[in-house]
């Protein structure tokens, strides 16, 4: 894999823009006052698996990560059928020879 020193100009410019976009799609989860807009934060916050104090309902952080195991499930969902990931669950738990 290369270093980020030997990337192309282009290549950079295009992680930019995702970052950039990631960043402001979170930005306006954290200020949306529309009604659905806390269980989406909380949400985000669940996937995320970081742990919030307890004044505070979510971090930006949080909704970043939440957002980036949010939209990696939605690409997985996009690849498998839920019976699959389920035959994926099993043999992951027979492997490890536990139940998952």
């Amino acid at each position: 894999m290369k270093s980020w020193q030997q990337e192309t100009p282009m290549a950079l410019f295009r992680r930019l823009l995702v970052v950039s976009y990631a960043t402001l799609f979170v930005w306006k989860i954290e200020r949306s006052e529309e009604k659905n807009a806390p269980a989406v934060r909380k949400f985000l916050v669940q996937l995320s698996g970081r742990l919030i104090e307890k004044n505070k309902e979510f971090t930006t952080p949080a909704l970043l990560s939440g957002l980036w195991v949010f939209m990696k499930m939605m690409n997985v969902l996009s690849i498998y059928d839920v019976e699959a990931l389920f035959a994926f669950k099993a043999q992951i738990g027979d492997m490890m020879g536990m139940e998952l």
